[in-house]
C-alpha cells in the first residue's frame, strides 16, 4: 500500500508541473477554440496514468521522484565511528544487541509515515468514490418518474421529470437528457442541442474519468482545480459547438435559454457523475463575445499542445557526472535483503545518495568484499547492519557485492551512474 502511495505521490508531482502550466495558458488560449483547453487537459490526464515516462533533454519537468524505494527503507542498529577499526569492531557488536534488540527500532520514521499515508490515501479514495455513487444513484431515485419526449425526441433519449429543475445528461452506457416538465418551448430547441453536443462530444465518458482521477489524487489541490477547470472547459466547448454559426440575435436567444435553465447547485461536487450546467455567469459572457476563431489562431494553439505535451510527458535524462552533491564521489549502505541463495539485483545509485539499511544472512554474519577498479575492500564483522562505505569511484560502471556466510550466499551488482 505505501508503495503504491508513493508512486501516486511521485506521479502527482510530476503531474503537478504541467497543471502549473496549463493554468496560465488557459488565459493565453482565450480567443482559440475552448476545445483546445479541453485536449490541455487531457494531457495532463495522461501524466497522471502513466507511470513511466521516456526521458528527453527538452523535458521540462524537474526531477520527479521526491521518495524513492531506497529513500524509504530500513535504518541501521546504533553504531559508532571512533576512527580506529579495532574499537569500532569492539564496542558495535555490543551497542547493536543492547540498544537494538527490537525489530521496531531499526525501522527508519519516513517508512512509518510513508505507510500511513497510504492507508489515509485508501481511505479517503474509497470515501470519495463512494461519495459520487451515492450522488448519481441518488439522482437516478429522483428521475425514476421521468417520461420520455418522444414527441420532441425520436432517438428516445430525451426524459420529462417533474423532480428536477434544469436540464442535465445522467449515464454512462445509455446516457439521458432530462428535462424539467415546465421548460418554455423557447428554450427546449437551444437546451435539447446544447446536450446533445455533450452527447457528440462523448463529454459524459470524459467527466467520469476525470472524476475517477481526482478520487485517486485526492490529496492533490492542483488535481482539485484542474478538475473544477475541466468541468468548466468542457462546458465552455459544448457553447462553442452549439454557437458556431449563430448570428447575434440566435446567440442572444441561446444566452437567455441558458439563464432561464441554470442550474441551482452551486458546487461541482453536488452531482460529480451528472452532466448539467456550471458557471452560468461567465458561459454567458463568452457566447455573447464569441467569434471564430482564425485558422492561424486554430494551428498556433495546435502547435502549443504539442510541445507542452513534448515538454511535460517526458522526464529528464541522467547526465554525465562533474561534480559531487556533498564532496564525495560516492557514499552508500547496501541496500537491504535477505539472502536464502544466490541472488543478483542491479540498482542506480545517483551520487551522494545513501541507501539505507544492509544485507543480512541466515546466521546473522556477514562477509563484505567491494570490487571497484583494480582495489579492494574488505571488511567481517558480526553486525546485522552494515557500516557507511565511502568509496572514492573514478568513474561510472558496476561494482559487485559479494556476501558469503554459512547458511547462504550471494550478490549484489550495483550500477553506478553520473549525474550533474
Amino acid at each position: 500500500m505505501d508503495m503504491i502511495f508513493l508512486k501516486l505521490l511521485n506521479m502527482g508531482l510530476a503531474a503537478g508541473w504541467l497543471i502549473l502550466a496549463i493554468l496560465p495558458l488557459r488565459i493565453l488560449l482565450k480567443k482559440a477554440p475552448k476545445r483546445v483547453c479541453c485536449v490541455l487537459w487531457g494531457i495532463a490526464a495522461l501524466r497522471l496514468v502513466c507511470p513511466l515516462s521516456l526521458r528527453a533533454p527538452f523535458s521540462l519537468i524537474p526531477s520527479a521522484e521526491i521518495l524513492n524505494a531506497h529513500t524509504v527503507q530500513y535504518a541501521r542498529r546504533p553504531t559508532v565511528n571512533t576512527g580506529i577499526l579495532l574499537i569500532n569492531r569492539t564496542l558495535n557488536p555490543i551497542i547493536s544487541r543492547t540498544l537494538s534488540q527490537a525489530p521496531g527500532a531499526s525501522v527508519n520514521p519516513l517508512h512509518v509515515w510513508i505507510f500511513a499515508a497510504g492507508i489515509l490515501w485508501a481511505v479517503g479514495a474509497v470515501l470519495l468514490l463512494c461519495y459520487g455513487i451515492f450522488r448519481y444513484l441518488r439522482l437516478r431515485i429522483k428521475v425514476r418518474e421521468a417520461v420520455p419526449f418522444e414527441e420532441f425526441s425520436p432517438s428516445k433519449n430525451l426524459w420529462l421529470c417533474d423532480a428536477v429543475s434544469s436540464p442535465f445528461i445522467l449515464g454512462l452506457l445509455k446516457p439521458r437528457i432530462f428535462l424539467p416538465s415546465g421548460i418554455g418551448a423557447d428554450e427546449l430547441a437551444y437546451v435539447t442541442a446544447h446536450e446533445q453536443a455533450h452527447l457528440q462530444r462523448k463529454d459524459h465518458w470524459w467527466k467520469w474519468l476525470g472524476y475517477l482521477l481526482l478520487t485517486v489524487y485526492w490529496f492533490h489541490p492542483l488535481v482539485w482545480a484542474a478538475y473544477v477547470l475541466f468541468c468548466r472547459d468542457l462546458e465552455l466547448a459544448c457553447d462553442e459547438k452549439v454557437v458556431r454559426d449563430f448570428d447575434g440575435a440566435e446567440k442572444k436567444a441561446y444566452a437567455h435559454a441558458l439563464v432561464s435553465c441554470g442550474m441551482q447547485r452551486k458546487t461541482v461536487l453536488s452531482c460529480p457523475l451528472a452532466f448539467g450546467e456550471i458557471d452560468v455567469k461567465e458561459r454567458v459572457k463568452t457566447i455573447l463575445n464569441y467569434k471564430k476563431p482564425g485558422p492561424g489562431v486554430t494551428a498556433a494553439a495546435t502547435v502549443l499542445c504539442f510541445l507542452l505535451a513534448l515538454c511535460f510527458l517526458t522526464d529528464p535524462p541522467v547526465s554525465e557526472f562533474t561534480g559531487s552533491r556533498n564532496g564525495n564521489d560516492s557514499e552508500f549502505v547496501m541496500v537491504f535483503r535477505k539472502f536464502n541463495a544466490t541472488d543478483s539485483q542491479n540498482l542506480t545509485l545517483e551520487a551522494g545518495d545513501v541507501l539505507n539499511a544492509a544485507i543480512i544472512l541466515d546466521d546473522g554474519r556477514m562477509a563484505v568484499k567491494i570490487r571497484y577498479g583494480d582495489a579492494v575492500i574488505y571488511d567481517n564483522q558480526e553486525l546485522l547492519f552494515s557500516e557507511t562505505f565511502d568509496l572514492e569511484i573514478a568513474q561510472s560502471g558496476i561494482y559487485t557485492v559479494e556476501v558469503t556466510g554459512e547458511h547462504a550466499r550471494g550478490r549484489v551488482s550495483f550500477t553506478r551512474s553520473r549525474l550533474s
